[in-house]
């Protein structure tokens, strides 16, 4: 386990991430705040301690010890100063009274770190837990009360359908979601399988279980939505980058389907970091040299149809957006390009290792991103399919 660093429990507004700001005044709130809202005690390397007071030592030699609430402007408006902290307290079970050094406290879920013992669950997968066992609650008679009751009483109410189509169970798959590898046929990338109709079955979180038929249910909590969230390896690899030689079938089809010139998509990671990367922001319209069929074509792939979208933005506010992929709107509407093709090498700034292509129609506003997700390295690891709706028919927040 990870322990906590200088940074996480003494950084002042000037010139610091935010997020350590956010850990230095809870490590102050986990000793004097509210009990309601905060644990005084602290995970270490010798066992759970609960902690009374804080003694600092600041670069001039000083030490000052904070003894109650009141004295956090203080501590917060000097605490890029501080060179060590010290809990005052004791271990759990015990009298004795001790005093642990900062970086003796582990790093847990509260500082950004992972949990000590179990691992946490994904909270994705908590959403689709939750949601499930309020639909259970709800067909089986059971007081169908509390987080999620609203929407999951109304898509019940749509997928029985007046009593048509009994629901007979429901299982939450927990994100044994099947592969949906990017592939390329006769010039024409797409998300396999190649039958947009397909993708309700691989795609589902949750199976809504009917006499004859099944429902599938896509769950997605979040603000950020994307439709594929694939790998590159199969597209390009670092040497062809290099060389600026994109040698793959699937990798010249995803360029040419984008309109990317190959050698300002090598380029933009080839020379990221570099000066002249700082003032290349190549945009351009796209539209002329992009085949909208084939881009289309591949967006009903990604988009998949014959599902329901279940959205959740914010765990804690407990609203949800539900619509359906009908499949002859997918088809004709919601993967149809309207827009112009725009396309910004290294960003919107230009000096990012990521290239995005956005365009959108009347109901979804897209942006295809081709990055790095990896601390080591520029060159592209993942390709997204990032989304807004605009206007959805038949769309319900509730």
């Amino acid at each position: 386990m990870a322990e906590l660093a200088l940074k996480h429990i003494a950084s002042s507004i000037t010139g610091q991430s935010e997020k350590y700001i956010k850990t230095t005044e809870l490590f102050f709130n986990k000793v004097f705040g509210d009990h309601k809202k905060y644990n005084h005690d602290f995970a270490t390397k010798n066992g759970v301690f609960s902690a009374n007071q804080i003694e600092v030592k600041y670069k001039d030699g000083k030490s000052k010890i904070f003894k109650k609430n009141s004295e956090k402007n203080d501590y917060l408006k000097n605490a890029s100063l501080i060179t060590e902290a010290f809990l005052l307290g004791s271990y759990k079970g015990s009298t004795s009274k001790n005093k642990i050094r900062h970086s003796h406290v582990t790093k847990t879920i509260e500082f950004g770190g992972q949990p000590v013992g179990s691992k946490k669950e994904n909270k994705g997968n908590v959403f689709e837990r939750e949601f499930t066992a309020r639909m259970l609650e709800c067909i089986n008679g059971e007081v169908c009360e509390g987080k999620y009751h609203k929407p999951a009483g109304w898509l019940i109410g749509k997928l029985q359908k007046g009593g048509k189509n009994p629901i007979k169970d429901i299982k939450q798959l927990g994100g044994q979601n099947a592969s949906r590898p990017f592939k390329t046929d006769g010039g024409q990338p797409y998300i396999a399988p190649k039958d947009h109709i397909s993708h309700g079955a691989v795609l589902t979180d949750i199976n809504i279980i009917h006499n004859s038929n099944t429902s599938y249910l896509s769950a997605k909590l979040g603000p950020s939505l994307t439709f594929i969230n694939s790998g590159t390896k199969t597209l390009f690899s670092d040497q062809d980058i290099k060389d600026h030689d994109i040698k793959t079938d699937s990798g010249k089809a995803l360029l040419k389907m984008c309109g990317l010139e190959e050698d300002a998509f090598c380029n933009t990671f080839n020379n990221f970091g570099k000066p002249p990367q700082k003032a290349k922001n190549i945009k351009h319209s796209g539209s002329k040299k992009v085949n909208k069929n084939i881009l289309q074509n591949f967006i009903k792939t990604a988009m998949g149809s014959n599902y329901w979208m279940i959205h959740a933005r914010d765990q804690g506010q407990n609203k949800v957006n539900m619509y359906y992929m009908n499949p002859s709107d997918v088809a004709n509407k919601f993967s149809t390009v309207t827009s112009e093709v725009v396309v910004f090498y290294g960003g919107k700034q230009g000096n990012g290792k990521s290239i995005d292509v956005e365009f959108s129609n009347n109901n979804f506003s897209f942006k295809l991103n081709i990055r790095s997700k990896s601390g080591g390295t520029v060159y592209p690891t993942s390709i997204m399919l990032e989304y807004n709706t605009l206007s959805i028919p038949g769309k319900v927040t509730l």
